[in-house]
């Protein structure tokens, strides 16, 4: 499952309304009639999200192994697509950021 922070672009310190914009904004910019599978993952995350609850829970939780888009989307910065290095991809795989 990918990460829910990544797939709505927010910090994980990220406030309520803070998610609920990064949410709005991403629906608006990807319809369910655009794309309906990216669509129902930004739901699934913005329902995992939602309050602070939520995300304490997510946080305490969720145990999910990262997928290898998540890796890649935390290896590499923004608007520099390049090849992460080995050593990079081994701490996250460790789950040390």
């Amino acid at each position: 499952m990918r990460d829910p922070y990544l797939l709505l672009g927010i910090a994980e310190d990220a406030d309520d309304s803070a998610v609920e914009a990064a949410y709005l904004a991403a629906i608006k910019a990807c319809p369910p009639e655009r794309d309906a599978a990216r669509f129902q993952a930004l739901r699934h995350a913005y329902e995992q999200l939602r309050t602070q609850r939520d995300r304490v829970a997510h946080a305490l939780f969720d145990r999910t192994p990262p997928e290898p888009a998540d890796l890649l989307d935390r290896a590499a910065p923004v608007g520099a697509p390049r090849r992460p290095d080995r050593a990079l991809v081994n701490s996250l795989l460790r789950g040390e950021d």
